[in-house]
């Protein structure tokens, strides 16, 4: 015979699990409990959230170098239908009157500035008694070295034909310019 068993067997399901009923305001009063926890965690634990930026002043001593290109010249030449030939004397140094010396190389050329002036007057550019070619009134490229003292002496002889000249008296100035450049490292 089957013996009956004292206790009987049920089986449980999850409707029939019955959590205890909080009270709503002790449900808020544990979240905003938990919320200021987590929060004193994140700010007390050194855990960042955010960009930083960082602006510094940095402080350098660099001295550059000194690039001197000096040109000395003569007085000035004065051309009339009188006086047809002249020569003006002028000098390109790297050096300065208080003898200091150019501390980077230089490279430079001369230009003969003349406006609209008829092909009465012509150019010749002598570098120490040596023919220059001038191209579109131009010289070449012209170095100096750096640390060196150096000086070029320069010549330019104009002269006036009055019998090539159309316009009659020449009125303007002839200017002559030295350009220059530091020679790049």
């Amino acid at each position: 015979m089957k013996e009956k068993p004292f206790f009987k067997t049920k089986k449980i399901t999850l409707k029939d699990i019955k959590i205890p009923n909080m009270n709503k305001k002790l449900n808020h009063k544990i979240i905003l409990i938990l919320t200021i926890i987590l929060i004193g965690i994140v700010f007390f634990s050194g855990i960042s959230f955010g960009k930083m930026m960082y602006n510094g002043i940095l402080k350098n001593r660099v001295e550059i170098a000194k690039p001197i290109l000096e040109v000395e010249k003569n007085s000035e030449v004065i051309i009339t239908e009188a006086n047809r030939k002249g020569e003006y004397e002028f000098k390109v140094k790297n050096y300065n009157t208080s003898e200091e010396i150019s501390e980077v190389d230089l490279k430079y050329y001369i230009e003969i500035l003349e406006e609209n002036l008829d092909k009465a007057i012509q150019f010749e550019l002598y570098k120490e008694n040596e023919k220059m070619e001038l191209q579109d009134n131009k010289t070449n490229e012209i170095y100096l070295t750096k640390n060196e003292k150096q000086e070029h002496l320069y010549k330019l002889k104009v002269e006036y034909n009055a019998d090539k000249n159309t316009v009659g008296d020449i009125l303007k100035d002839i200017q002559i310019k030295v350009h220059s450049e530091q020679v790049r490292v």
